[in-house]
């Protein structure tokens, strides 16, 4: 199961975004939900580089995505709920292969 921990401020700003594990709906190379998930995750950090340059830190792995911010940024914001909006339209549809946690801090 893929897992997902967005930990948000009280005002809803996406502080960092955890997507760890592999979904298992199909073998390797066949995987629909991990290859949706991947391109999702890794798009919304390329766009983070590119639109929303030196406010956040990731750090990409096999398997693993963590996105921290490390300064507030309207753009930033935009790019991190558009990613969250899409991967919640993942899980809405393969609840059993993927979970969104949110977490205040």
């Amino acid at each position: 199961m893929i897992s997902v921990l967005v930990k948000h401020s009280k005002t809803q700003d996406i502080l960092r975004l955890t997507v760890s594990g592999h979904a298992e709906y199909d073998v390797r190379g066949k995987d629909l939900v991990c290859a949706a998930v991947s391109s999702i995750t890794i798009g919304g950090c390329n766009a983070l580089v590119e639109l929303a340059e030196g406010t956040t830190s990731e750090i990409i792995d096999e398997g693993f995505v963590d996105i921290s911010v490390t300064s507030l940024h309207p753009t930033q914001q935009m790019i991190l709920k558009t990613l969250l909006y899409q991967l919640q339209t993942i899980e809405h549809s393969y609840k059993k292969y993927i979970k969104i946690k949110k977490q205040e801090v």
